[in-house]
């Protein structure tokens, strides 16, 4: 199944108005992508700005969405995460409401329960922010 045929609260623990991502837009064994509509009502908006918050919680939510999606193709129900780290954030840019931006993940690892990943945020083929994030699920 293709993970844009899944509502993302199917895929995700979190509900609103902490929701972060609009759609998992591919989901590989080792990548992941996902899109988000940036709004007004968005939680981590400030100034007509989403702000480094949000653009880590986009990394992480797209990691959950990607785990998700993972335990569902293979009959296991989606699991609580949580952020362990955060190595080497930059970012370069903070994107506008009413603009759409779109993360790329890497599993560059999983070790001792926790899975480590490098999240990328493009707006318009621009790259926005990166960093290195460890993440553990519930039960792990």
């Amino acid at each position: 199944m293709d993970p844009s045929e899944y509502k993302v609260t199917d895929l995700i623990p979190q509900r609103p108005p902490m929701i972060m991502i609009d759609r998992l837009v591919h989901a590989g064994e080792t990548t992941a992508g996902g899109k988000l509509l940036i709004n007004t009502a968005n939680t981590f908006c400030h100034d007509g700005h989403l702000l480094e918050a949000g653009l880590m919680e986009f990394i992480a939510q797209t990691a959950a969405a990607w785990t998700g999606f993972k335990q569902l193709s293979i009959g296991q129900e989606v699991r609580l995460g949580f952020i362990g780290s955060v190595k080497n954030l930059v970012v370069f840019s903070l994107p506008s409401v009413d603009t759409e931006i779109e993360s790329e993940l890497v599993l560059d690892s999983e070790l001792l329960g926790y899975t480590i990943i490098t999240g990328k945020i493009f707006q318009s083929g621009s790259l926005l922010a990166e960093c290195e994030m460890r993440i553990k699920l519930e039960g792990r």
